[in-house]
């Protein structure tokens, strides 16, 4: 039986610090203040930048607005001026968690009325204000926000987050590691459900005995298997993506790919196997999958740009004869409270420095037979430490 994962605290003066350090680059940006929006609904959605600042998640789910009850449900908005105190307005009475002091928060069933009149009450309706996480403030919000400040002028401001997320803390890193802990045990029970006769159903329920015991969410679980060569086939399903009721037969492959979320880090690793004894069109396919990983490993040190590692692992790919084509062109991106910069592709100049956690990844096919692998790193200034230790090869 699993048990829950270590739980690794974050102390309120770190949020605190994120906060002023926010404040800095908006101020620098010639901004009066932020405007950070974060979205729950208890099934992850677009949580990370409010979390990052506030510590604060809502588990109220999204539901139309009725006009005199409530407006805004599953959002939330921190309103960070640079003079002033901050203002948190929140959907749900959870306030334990919240790196904030409670007179700062304000609960409500009316968050799109309580935003407008906060955006009064810290002197931000008159000023220049970024707003973070544009996409997630639905049209009609905005618009009600707009109404409320005509004199304001709104600044697109993502980059502010996006910045400072990229680099993690220790407590960010800690976090992280368990994650991948806990997504390459996940996986591991995934891989070894891949049994002849098993549905991509029963492979994901091996790997919830893991993940849910730990206290982790499943994000999403990329599934594909079947067969290459001249009669070439391929299994999957888009909704849910394990809704596929072919079961597993020998001489297919498998890939799974698995993202998901403990204490609001996300984990994202895969793997490819054979169903029953592997061939040699098989394991090529699974091999360069992992080359083209590794070379992007072994190119990654303090100071290179993220497109210098995209390349050198994307060249090793099409060096392997395998075109550079699928779900996902790049080979890797940032991974934290979501999906973070830097993200590794070609000609990307951001320069990658120690304390960046790193998730290389890459999905390929010729001829019917497909290779998967992906793996998370942090970068340090002594060189590379593997987050993710799941069972590499299984053939």
């Amino acid at each position: 039986m699993s048990k829950p994962a270590t739980r690794i605290e974050i102390p309120s003066a770190e949020f605190a610090a994120r906060r002023a350090k926010a404040l800095e680059r908006a101020r620098a940006d010639g901004l009066d203040g932020l405007v950070v929006c974060g979205r729950g609904g208890g099934a992850l959605d677009r949580y990370a930048d409010l979390m990052y600042l506030t510590n604060h998640y809502s588990p109220f789910p999204f539901i139309p607005d009725l006009k005199g009850n409530w407006t805004g449900r599953a959002h939330s908005f921190l309103l960070l001026p640079v003079s002033g105190a901050p203002k948190l307005i929140v959907d749900v009475p959870y306030f334990d968690p919240i790196a904030l002091p409670r007179e700062q928060i304000e609960m409500t069933d009316l968050v799109i009325e309580s935003v407008c009149e906060a955006l009064r009450t810290t002197g931000l309706a008159n000023g220049r204000i970024g707003l973070v996480g544009e996409d997630i403030v639905p049209v009609s919000m905005y618009r009600a926000f707009e109404a409320a400040a005509p004199n304001a002028k709104w600044v697109p401001a993502d980059h502010i987050l996006a910045a400072l997320r990229a680099i993690k803390s220790p407590a960010e890193i800690a976090r992280l590691r368990e994650a991948s802990r806990v997504g390459s045990r996940m996986i591991e029970a995934m891989m070894a459900a891949a049994e002849p006769g098993a549905t991509h159903g029963d492979v994901v329920a091996a790997g919830l005995q893991v993940l849910v015991p730990a206290g982790g969410i499943l994000y999403n679980s990329f599934m594909a298997s079947g067969a290459g060569g001249a009669n070439a086939t391929l299994v999957r399903s888009s909704f849910p993506t394990w809704a596929s009721t072919t079961p597993l037969a020998n001489g297919q492959w498998l890939r799974l790919g698995i993202s998901g979320v403990l204490d609001g880090y996300y984990f994202d690793v895969s793997r490819s196997r054979s169903i029953g004894p592997p061939t040699k069109d098989q394991v090529n396919a699974f091999e360069a999958a992992i080359a083209a990983v590794e070379a992007g490993i072994a190119a990654l040190r303090p100071g290179v740009t993220a497109g210098e590692v995209a390349s050198a692992g994307l060249s090793k790919q099409e060096s392997l004869g395998f075109p550079l084509k699928g779900v996902f062109s790049g080979l890797g991106h940032g991974i934290g409270l979501g999906w973070d910069s830097p993200w590794l592709v070609p000609q990307e100049k951001m320069k990658l420095v120690p304390n960046m956690v790193l998730n290389f990844e890459r999905t390929l096919t010729r001829d019917g037979y497909l290779g998967d692998f992906e793996e998370t790193v942090l970068l340090t200034d002594r060189g590379v430490e593997r987050l993710t230790d799941a069972r590499i090869r299984l053939w």
